[in-house]
């Protein structure tokens, strides 16, 4: 399965740059290739580049590093081509950067050094929890449109809402006991008569240390003081002893009136409005938003559903939603009036085909855009420190020249190194047409982007509704665009064994 990981350089950048280019790994330095800097003074490079801006503080570069299966049909030569394409992204092309694929494993990976800072506004690259899951999805992006295994999707958002849920849950659960207990100590006389009338409720009591409760379809009990200080085995029994001074907790006043509640919020102007509006003058009707979704979700498979089993009402509500997804499923294939499976492989393969154009056009500005920024910065680097470089030459004194002008002579010999290796003409080149062209290319591919997203998005659309024809159906479909009734087979097979 393709990986990525990211970490951080703090020191000995040039240890680290020398480590990863190490030719017995990296054949001979065949597989080796540098962004905005030459390999050989990367390092330095990448200081004098912080050195324009704010500086790097404690990273001073990160370290990014992709691996590819050993099962994968991958050569060395197209794994750098990966890597190039997947630093270019991450960094969006704007930080100095030197990748390297290694070879002396099983498994082909590369490693990717990149600047703290980039070249092009001198800011800092910030890297946070989120970034890792950025990255990731920018490297299963790249590796699934060639081919290549990526590891099983980490669905945080569903995690979070799955901890919201539950979240909520518990808070039902005890609001929903402190209301209980509240009502049995208005008509208790003991500790003893609440435990009996929370019985009589449902709950389930477990005594010990301290004392909890649990209703009927609640998974785990709630500790009696676990849920506010009024609720402790002590507090219930004084609240019992003085329960004609009892003022009602706010809890229960929310579940009586939730509007009272909500004035004490409101200044004393609306308050008087609302009361009035109580009394006899119309409420202006409440608009409702609406979150209907158009996105077609997949089916949920009810009998193997832990909660469905335990809540009446959640296996209504999954009924509910199972329902309303086919009905989406089959508006999606009605619209594009699919009615063989042959049909639904045909319009598949063609989105997948006009994706796939899409995104070849994308990466092609997307490397003019690489190769854009890096003669930009080498052609500034030349143009501002060539007079320093042209006053070296006939300084009396060149070595205290130079050790006074290190930084601007790194840069412009750096610069020259380049255009040697593109074969090109710093002098014959033009800022300012580059700059434009930039521009230009930065805008089309914004327009790719959009178009090709929308296409991806509908993929994935019809991925799902595959998958729920399969679920609903048992009809799956192969390569040649057949159908299968493979769902079912599987089932009888089980079955017979």
């Amino acid at each position: 399965m393709a990986t990525s990981k990211i970490k951080t350089i703090k020191n000995t950048l040039r240890k680290a740059i020398d480590y990863i280019i190490n030719p017995s790994k990296t054949e001979d330095g065949q597989l080796v290739y540098s962004h905005g800097c030459s390999v050989g003074t990367a390092d330095l490079e990448m200081a004098l580049t912080a050195k324009q801006g704010t500086g790097r503080g404690d990273r001073i570069a990160y370290h990014l590093m992709q691996s590819f299966s050993p099962e994968d049909d991958i050569t060395p030569e197209k794994a750098l081509q990966l890597g190039i394409e997947f630093a270019q992204k991450v960094t969006g092309g704007k930080c100095e950067f030197v990748i390297a694929t290694h070879t002396d494993k099983d498994h082909i990976h590369n490693h990717i050094i990149f600047n703290s800072v980039d070249y092009m506004n001198h800011r800092k690259y910030h890297s946070d929890k989120k970034d890792k899951y950025r990255i990731r999805d920018i490297n299963d992006e790249i590796c699934k449109a060639n081919n290549l295994s990526v590891l099983p999707k980490y669905d945080g958002k569903r995690k979070n809402k799955y901890e919201n849920i539950h979240k909520k849950e518990k808070n039902s659960w005890q609001n929903k006991l402190k209301a209980v207990i509240d009502q049995a100590i208005q008509n208790s006389e003991t500790f003893e008569d609440v435990l009996f009338a929370l019985e009589m409720e449902g709950y389930e009591i477990k005594r010990g240390k301290y004392i909890s409760f649990r209703a009927t379809g609640q998974e785990r009990f709630t500790r009696a003081k676990s849920i506010g200080e009024l609720y402790t085995e002590e507090a219930i029994k004084e609240r019992i002893a003085n329960k004609d001074k009892e003022v009602i907790p706010e809890t229960k006043q929310s579940e009586a009136s939730t509007s009272d509640i909500k004035q004490k919020n409101i200044p004393n102007a609306e308050r008087t409005e609302n009361s009035n509006q109580a009394q006899g003058q119309k409420k202006a009707p409440v608009q409702k938003k609406s979150f209907s979704s158009k996105r077609i979700n997949l089916l949920v498979d009810i009998s193997k559903n832990v909660k469905a089993q335990q809540s009446k009402g959640y296996e209504q509500a999954l009924v509910r939603s199972n329902i309303n997804t086919l009905v989406k499923t089959m508006n999606f294939l009605i619209q594009h009036k699919i009615t063989t499976p042959e049909d639904f492989q045909i319009y598949a393969e063609g989105k997948k085909a006009e994706y796939s154009l899409y995104r070849k056009d994308s990466r092609k500005i997307e490397m003019e855009l690489l190769e854009l920024s890096e003669k930009i910065k080498f052609t500034q680097n030349y143009k501002k420190n060539a007079a320093v470089y042209y006053e070296s030459r006939r300084a009396k004194n060149p070595a205290a020249f130079a050790r006074e002008h290190e930084d601007q002579l790194v840069l412009f010999k750096a610069s020259e190194m380049y255009f040697e290796r593109k074969q090109l003409n710093p002098k014959e080149l033009n800022l300012a047409e580059m700059f434009e062209r930039y521009k230009e290319l930065k805008a089309e591919k914004e327009g790719l982007s959009k178009r090709s997203n929308s296409i991806k998005r509908e993929i994935d659309e019809l991925d799902r509704v595959a998958q729920n024809i399969e679920t609903a159906l048992g009809i799956s479909f192969n390569e040649s665009g057949k159908s299968q009734n493979s769902g079912r087979e599987r089932d009888e097979h089980s079955a017979e064994h």
